[in-house]
């Protein structure tokens, strides 16, 4: 009877053990990629100009309303984004239907185009972490998992990963700090006063997009038909559609921001909301 309970009690300790591990401070694998970011930070240089009504009065129709319509002329042109969502929903895997919740640490640099994020959750209650990355010295990217904070499950590269960072982090700026409209980075073509073509072009690599703006219902849109891959049973990969969206804007610190961020895959024959957030903290830095 002893010798059970102490069996018990043993099993008890670690599992304890592990509920306290799983559950208290950070991984690694966050600290050295807040670390980065810091970096990162301490690196970029203070951007001391603002956003004035002459370069507002030379984007796009659909822009210009836009940009009109978050009251941006005259707020500081920040060189880094740094936003947290929050209890965010993502689609982890389509096929077998399995959705998480995560919070999503994102970073964006405008200056020298640069983003990456880390995000948190949990399987099973097991952390599970990853990181969309993107490394300057061998131009290459894509996104790491961890398991548990202490083993690697995967590292997968992504096809043309500098061109896909600039597209995301053109749609995620235009909503976040869109300030970065008016970057030199981008150019635009207009298509209707509701629509707009936009390049970005940073290191010898472009990617597009189209911003559609509903004014009536204060929607922000941006498609891309360059953003999104999806890899096929003989192990190819396809573009689809992709789609990030910003909605409900109300008044933040120096502009307005979106009530919620939605991203979505554009199939031929479907849309997936694949990561919906309406809970963030959004801090504009330099």
């Amino acid at each position: 009877m002893k010798t059970l309970i102490l069996i018990l009690c043993i099993i008890l300790f670690f599992i304890v053990g592990a509920m306290l591990f799983f559950h208290c401070g950070e991984s690694n694998y966050y600290k050295n990629f807040n670390a980065e970011m810091q970096a990162r930070v301490e690196n970029t240089e203070e951007n001391a100009s603002v956003c004035t009504e002459i370069e507002i009065n030379s984007l796009p129709q659909c822009l210009h309303d836009f940009c009109e319509f978050v009251q941006l002329k005259g707020t500081k042109r920040h060189a880094i984004t740094h936003c947290l969502f929050k209890h965010a929903d993502f689609v982890f895997n389509e096929k077998n239907g399995t959705n998480i919740q995560m919070d999503y640490d994102l970073w964006i640099f405008a200056d020298r185009p640069h983003r990456e994020a880390f995000c948190k959750s949990a399987i099973m209650g097991i952390p599970f972490e990853g990181i969309d990355y993107f490394e300057e010295t061998s131009r290459s990217g894509g996104m790491k998992g961890y398991l548990a904070k202490l083993f690697q499950l995967f590292d997968q590269t992504v096809p043309n990963m500098e061109r896909t960072m600039y597209i995301t982090l053109l749609a995620e700026n235009a909503m976040l700090n869109p300030s970065f409209l008016l970057s030199n980075h981008i150019t635009y073509e207009e298509i209707d006063e509701t629509t707009c073509k936009a390049t970005i072009t940073y290191n010898g690599i472009s990617g597009e997009g189209t911003f559609l703006y509903d004014k009536a219902n204060g929607i922000l849109r941006f498609e891309s038909t360059q953003r999104q891959t999806e890899q096929l049973e003989d192990g190819t990969f396809q573009y689809i559609g992709w789609r990030c969206e910003g909605g409900n804007f109300h008044n933040g610190t120096e502009f307005k921001i979106p009530s919620y961020c939605k991203v979505t895959k554009l199939y031929p024959d479907r849309e997936v909301v694949y990561f919906n957030a309406n809970e963030y903290e959004l801090v504009l830095e330099k």
